[in-house]
């Protein structure tokens, strides 16, 4: 008898100590999970990039699949659904090492075409003279649907150092995963604009592609 009333009260007391310990660190996890939020905005991201010139960056939130493009501190942050994607393009020099562009609906193939060509201009306007020089830059065309301000740029690389050196591979290395994590995102946006959309099947347009060269 006495054992089971020892083994109550010792019960008792590690459930309390759990409840007590549960509501002591319950403040400093909001506390902490507040901070990571990105200032001026609600947005509390899954994963967050700035750019190397501090000029552009990427933040994403895995659950709400919302994406956020950060700027220079002088432009507020700017809040997008992954609706919003048009592609992702991983650029090297001017060079075009991995895209993936959306697939539908209609609407949103037609704005691809409209400024495919701006999408070029901006990508040659990034080669280096052949042969080229020591300097090396990789950056990632994040693609939204705006006629104003289409192309938001991540730079991952922009300086002198050698290709195939630890920063070079370290800095393509972190760009190719940025763009894998767009890949998956447009791929949903695909999926979810085919069953809002055009749940008969897809129109018979096919994405246009930003040409290697």
């Amino acid at each position: 008898m006495d054992f089971t009333l020892i083994f109550v009260v010792l019960l008792v007391s590690l459930t309390l100590g759990g409840i007590v310990l549960t509501l002591s660190l319950s403040p400093h996890a909001k506390k902490k999970k507040e901070e990571n939020r990105i200032f001026g905005t609600n947005f509390i991201p899954s994963q967050m990039f700035m750019g190397s010139d501090g000029l552009g960056g990427i933040a994403v939130n895995d659950q709400s699949l919302t994406i956020c493009l950060l700027h220079s501190p002088a432009v507020p942050p700017r809040l997008l659904p992954i609706s919003s994607l048009v592609g992702s393009i991983l650029v090297k020099n001017g060079e075009v090492l991995q895209e993936t562009l959306r697939t539908g609906p209609k609407a949103l193939i037609s704005f691809q075409k409209l400024m495919h060509v701006n999408a070029e201009r901006l990508i040659k306007s990034w080669q280096t003279p052949s042969p080229p020089k020591d300097n090396q830059r990789i950056d990632l065309i994040v693609w939204i649907h705006d006629e104003d301000e289409p192309f938001h740029v991540v730079s991952f690389l922009n300086m002198e150092t050698k290709e195939g050196g630890i920063l070079y591979e370290k800095s393509l290395g972190t760009a190719s995963h940025w763009h894998n994590v767009l890949d998956g995102l447009i791929h949903q946006a695909d999926q979810h604009a085919l069953v809002q959309h055009e749940p008969d099947g897809r129109g018979t347009e096919s994405p246009i592609s930003v040409g290697c060269r």
